[in-house]
């Protein structure tokens, strides 16, 4: 019985807005005394019925608008389809002649055994690193994707609408974007000869600019003994810098680790 009478109040609940809206009073009509009557006397299944058309009402007024991304500028579009092109290549046993696929992509894509698995170690991202209106392509090392793309390839900027590498990393000489916009570089020249360093990118400029750096030099010839410096001014020279301790060492770059951003990157998977 509560069934038959829930179908009717639906029923009358519908039809009610097609009562209010008729201009032809002709037309055949419930009768709304029998329908408040109806009500009235189920009150509880009313209010059910009418909450769940509420409901359903509101979800239908939801949009959703379609995200759709941005253009790639024409230059760097060119530089994208360049290194999709090569990442179908097996860098081992064939020959990539493309200036765009770096040593540091080739390093990383070089424990890859499938065009697929070496498109998903490489992603790709454009941001206004600098935030002077001019957008920078960076190449991102993704083969590791639970740390994250972090880790800056290659990155391009446009001078005149021409695209110029600003950064060319590899394995001995990474690249990372800090969340207060500087560039932390973690190189090294040997087991004695490392070198933290944050440098700067200013606007409009297609190069970076040095500004502090934390070096090791060993003390003597046969390399022994180890020491560590800073330079306020990034220039690297023992004899202008500040030697400083292990611990002050070691500060900066967890200090470096702890600001590196994570980008928003796409794998070369997803490119086409």
């Amino acid at each position: 019985m509560n069934k038959k009478i829930r179908l009717l109040l639906i029923g009358c609940i519908l039809l009610l807005p097609l009562v209010s809206c008729t201009k032809d009073s002709s037309s055949k009509e419930p009768d709304a005394a029998i329908t408040e009557s109806i009500l009235e006397e189920h009150p509880q299944e009313a209010e059910e019925i009418l909450s769940d058309n509420e409901i359903i009402e509101e979800t239908e007024e939801i949009t959703i608008e379609a995200v759709v991304e941005e253009e790639l500028p024409v230059p760097f579009d060119f530089i994208l389809n360049n290194i999709y092109d090569s990442l179908q290549l097996d860098p081992i046993t064939e020959e990539i002649n493309c200036v765009h696929f770096s040593t540091g992509i080739h390093e990383v894509v070089l424990s890859c055994e499938t065009a697929e698995d070496r498109m998903k170690a490489i992603a790709y991202c454009v941001k206004d690193v600098n935030e002077d209106g001019v957008n920078e392509l960076l190449i991102l090392d993704s083969i590791y994707p639970e740390s994250g793309n972090v880790r800056i390839l290659d990155m391009y900027t446009l001078v005149e609408g021409t695209p110029v590498k600003v950064i060319e990393g590899w394995a001995r000489d990474s690249y990372y974007l800090l969340d207060d916009g500087m560039i932390y570089r973690s190189s090294s020249g040997g087991a004695a000869y490392s070198n933290e360093e944050l440098l700067s990118f200013e606007a409009g400029s297609y190069k970076l600019t040095s500004r502090e750096i934390y070096f090791t030099y060993p003390k003597n010839d046969d390399m022994n003994d180890i020491a560590f410096y800073y330079s306020a001014d990034g220039i690297y020279d023992v004899s202008v810098a500040t030697e400083i301790s292990a611990d002050d060492f070691q500060a900066f770059y967890n200090e470096c680790e702890s600001k590196m951003v994570i980008f928003e990157a796409k794998t070369f998977d997803l490119f086409k």
